[in-house]
C-alpha cells in the first residue's frame, strides 16, 4: 500500500474550507440550508460546495481511491458498499456539526478517512476556525498540525470512572434502554458527560487528552472513521458496545471510546449496560 501524504491531506481540507465553508459561515442566506430527515437534520450549501470539492480533489492523493461523503450517500445510499470493496474509499463528512454551523456556532470541522477493504488507513479532522488538523495513519501515530508546526497528539491518562470527563450521546440508543443509561450516566459520571453537537470536536477532545471517554449508539462512517483513527494512534482504546472491533462498515450497534481498556470497561458495565443485540 502507498503510505498517504498527511500534510497533503491537511493542505487539501484547509483549502476547501477556506474556499468553500468558511465564507458562507455566518454568511447563509435562508434558502442556504434546509432540512433533510428533520428539523435537526440539516443540510447547508456549504456542506454540498464542500463534498463536492472534496470529490475532485482527493482521489488525486492516493491511487485507485473513489469517494463517498454523507450529501451522496443522501441520495443513493448503496455507495456505502464500497467501503468494503477492493478499491481505496475516502470517506467525506464535508461540514461535521452543521447543525452549529448553521447557527453560526464556531463548533464545527472537516473529517475525511481513507479505508481500505473495510479498515481505515489514514485520517484527517481540520477545525476551520482554529485553522489546525489532527492526522494519523495506521500505526504511524497521530499529530496536531497548526501553522506550520507538527505536534503529537496523546490522550489523557487512564483515570476512574469517578473522574472521567467526556461526551455521552444519548440520542439514538433505543428508547428501550436509553432512560435507563441515563439515569446510570447521571449517577456514575455527574456532571461530566457533555453532547457539544460535533463528533469531529469530541475527539480531537479525546486525541489532545481534555476528554477521558465519548459514547455514541449512531455510527455512521464519516462520523467516527476519521476520529476514531486518530483516538486509537493517540493511545486510546475502543470497541463496538457489544466488545467487537469498530469497522467503517459496521452501522449498527453503538461506539464505546475511552483512554484505556479498563475504562472503556467500566464505561460499558457500570453505565451503558446490556443492550440486546436484535437491537
Amino acid at each position: 500500500m502507498t503510505s498517504v501524504d498527511l500534510d497533503r491531506l491537511a493542505a487539501t481540507l484547509t483549502e476547501v474550507a477556506e474556499a468553500e465553508i468558511l465564507p458562507r459561515w455566518r454568511n447563509l442566506a435562508e434558502g442556504d440550508i434546509r432540512e433533510k430527515t428533520g428539523p435537526t437534520d440539516l443540510v447547508t450549501v456549504a456542506d454540498e460546495a464542500a463534498e463536492r470539492r472534496l470529490v475532485e480533489l482527493l482521489p488525486d492523493l492516493y491511487p485507485g481511491s473513489v469517494v463517498i461523503g454523507e450529501e451522496s450517500v443522501e441520495k443513493d445510499r448503496s455507495l456505502l458498499g464500497r467501503i468494503d470493496g477492493d478499491a481505496p474509499v475516502w470517506i467525506v463528512d464535508p461540514v461535521d456539526g452543521t447543525n452549529n454551523f448553521a447557527e453560526g456556532k464556531d463548533r464545527f470541522c472537516v473529517m475525511v478517512a481513507l479505508a481500505h477493504r473495510g479498515e481505515t488507513i489514514a485520517s484527517a479532522i481540520h477545525q476551520p476556525v482554529e485553522k489546525r488538523t489532527a492526522v494519523a495513519a495506521r500505526g504511524e501515530g497521530a499529530w496536531m498540525l497548526a501553522e506550520g508546526t507538527r505536534a503529537p497528539l496523546r490522550v489523557a491518562a487512564a483515570a476512574g470512572i469517578e473522574e472521567m470527563e467526556g461526551s455521552f450521546n444519548f440520542r439514538f440508543f433505543p428508547e428501550e434502554v436509553r432512560p435507563g443509561i441515563r439515569a446510570r450516566a447521571n449517577e456514575m459520571l455527574g456532571d461530566r458527560h457533555y453532547r457539544r453537537g460535533c463528533a469531529g470536536y469530541d475527539y480531537i477532545q479525546l486525541a489532545t487528552g481534555r476528554w477521558h471517554y465519548a459514547v455514541y449508539w449512531k455510527k455512521m462512517p464519516w462520523d467516527h472513521a476519521p476520529g476514531l483513527l486518530i483516538h486509537a494512534e493517540a493511545g486510546g482504546y475502543s470497541a463496538c458496545v457489544d466488545g467487537t472491533p469498530y469497522r467503517p462498515g459496521k452501522l449498527g450497534g453503538g461506539i464505546i471510546a475511552a483512554a484505556d481498556e479498563a475504562g472503556w470497561q467500566a464505561l460499558r458495565d457500570q453505565v451503558v449496560g446490556p443492550v440486546p443485540t436484535a437491537l
